[in-house]
């Protein structure tokens, strides 16, 4: 049975790595702004968005096979798996949309599979948090709440004086928004949890990349509405960068238990 608590010096979080994904990311936006062919910014934008997130499913996987002798563990990280898989199938649709038919993939059978990343993700989360803390009070009930409604109340503000009604693309967005928010306030709290065992410092990188992306979804939802999105948008940093960052939260998971 692998050991989940046990000390060890390789949870140290590399800050020199963290400045390397942020740079990583930056410099590629300033390479897809030198580019003068089209087509060759969408190529490489798919290809950076794809390979990123099947490279953390695939992390999950490895991961979660590590876990074996530990099942609970292992079927949490198989749902983190799942969650960016889905992802990277929403991104083959989403890119066959817009680019092999011409469609505006928003909204499109592909937000089934973006919107499936938060259901998997709290899965995963809520393992985690029950295997190391076994009573959840209302006092910790009440903060992720209070949280959660806080970021959903924020976008709603500022979709409804974007949009200036209750309409459609109001509610649409709010169902994303809703999970991101969601799965972001359980994973902070799951890093409060477990702040004080190695694992923790994995845990905050998770989040870390968790909060990212939330960040991102809500810009990107925002953008929807003012029909102000295109894919080589600066909002793609952070997913870029919440991926790269969970990637590493998995690896030093790994190199822990």
């Amino acid at each position: 049975m692998v050991s989940v608590v046990s000390p060890n010096l390789k949870a140290k979080i590399d800050v020199k790595i963290l400045i390397a994904i942020l740079a990583g990311v930056i410099l590629f936006q300033i390479y897809l702004n030198s580019l003068e062919n089209e087509e060759h910014e969408e190529i490489s934008i798919i290809t950076v968005s794809l390979s990123s997130q099947i490279i953390t499913g695939i992390a999950a996987l490895i991961v979660a096979r590590k876990y074996k002798g530990t099942q609970i563990f292992g079927r949490s990280f198989l749902s983190l798996a799942a969650a960016f898989f889905s992802v990277a199938i929403g991104e083959i649709i989403y890119n066959v949309y817009l680019f092999v038919f011409g469609i505006d993939p928003y909204p499109s059978i592909a937000d089934i599979f973006f919107f499936l990343l938060y259901p998997f993700t709290l899965v995963h989360l809520l393992i985690n948090i029950n295997f190391f803390k076994v009573k959840t009070d209302f006092k910790s009930i009440s903060w992720i709440t209070v949280l959660t409604l806080s970021i959903i109340l924020l976008y709603a503000y500022f979709a409804y004086d974007a949009i200036g009604a209750f309409d459609i693309d109001f509610f649409y967005g709010l169902i994303f928004i809703s999970g991101a928010s969601l799965i972001t306030s359980v994973g902070i709290y799951g890093a409060i949890t477990v702040r004080k065992i190695p694992l923790g410092r994995s845990w905050m990188l998770l989040v870390g990349g968790i909060l990212l992306g939330t960040i991102g979804d809500i810009w990107y939802q925002y953008l929807e509405i003012l029909g102000g999105y295109d894919t080589d948008h600066i909002v793609n940093l952070f997913w870029y960068t919440s991926y790269l960052v969970i990637i590493y939260s998995l690896y030093k998971h790994y190199k822990i238990i």
